[in-house]
């Protein structure tokens, strides 16, 4: 099962906000708290930053096979 990361969720929607603060209760309150010490233009980009850290890239096999 698939299980969603903090940044996957929706904080425009007052559900999943509380699903993601009783999910993730640590990182709620850090994130509150990064909130209320920065701009609304700095935690916007420290967000962004974080959500491309945790997304899954695929992987990418760059090495050929050859038959010897």
């Amino acid at each position: 099962m698939f299980m969603k990361s903090f940044y996957d969720y929706d904080v425009d929607n007052p559900a999943e906000r509380q699903e993601r603060y009783n999910t993730y209760p640590e990182l709620s309150r850090f994130h509150m708290a990064l909130q209320d010490e920065l701009t609304d233009e700095e935690y916007q980009g420290y967000f962004e930053s974080e959500k491309q850290l945790v997304k899954p890239t695929p992987s990418v096999n760059t090495t050929q096979t050859r038959w010897i």
